[in-house]
């Protein structure tokens, strides 16, 4: 049994408001997965949102971000589809993370993909990136669309992002 604090409640439950109002006010903004060459067949994820930075427990700053990663599909087995990670970057407050491997896959059964990516920030740190989303008809965007939770770790601290790219 987990015991939360009355703090550690109203904190989650702010959280929880923000990402159900980032989701209901995120408009389309022409984030798409696209097919950059069919004879490859390598898949470019364009994104967009917010990060939260969370600086104390009563402070919490948000910055908009957008992401790009391009995806090459590896292996298909089932309900799964798998791919590498293979660049990209994410762009939050002026600041560019960007990424040069990872892996992840396409759950089909559960609508759900799920990544991990590493690279570095512009000091040269090292960075990772660990996305879950989930997939399906937006009444945002009138359109297929993959909402994106995701925790960009840093040397100093984690961010979380919440994220709207249609498909």
């Amino acid at each position: 049994m987990v015991n939360l604090t009355k703090k550690k409640k109203i904190t989650l439950a702010v959280i929880a408001a923000l990402a159900i109002a980032l989701v209901i006010t995120v408009p389309f903004v022409g984030a798409q997965v696209v097919a950059n060459n069919a004879a490859s067949n390598i898949k470019t994820l364009n994104a967009r949102g917010n990060i939260y930075q969370t600086i104390d427990s009563d402070t919490i700053k948000y910055y908009q971000a957008n992401l790009t990663l391009t995806l090459q599909p590896t292996s298909t087995s089932g309900n799964a589809k798998l791919f590498d990670v293979t660049g990209g970057s994410l762009v939050a407050n002026g600041v560019t993370y960007t990424f040069t491997s990872g892996n992840g896959g396409v759950l089909t059964g559960r609508h759900a993909v799920l990544l991990q990516a590493q690279g570095t920030d512009p000091n040269g740190q090292a960075v990772t990136l660990k996305l879950a989303g989930q997939y399906g008809y937006s009444f945002l965007t009138g359109h297929v669309a993959l909402k994106i939770g995701a925790k960009l770790q840093t040397a100093d601290t984690n961010y979380t992002l919440l994220m709207l790219a249609p498909i």
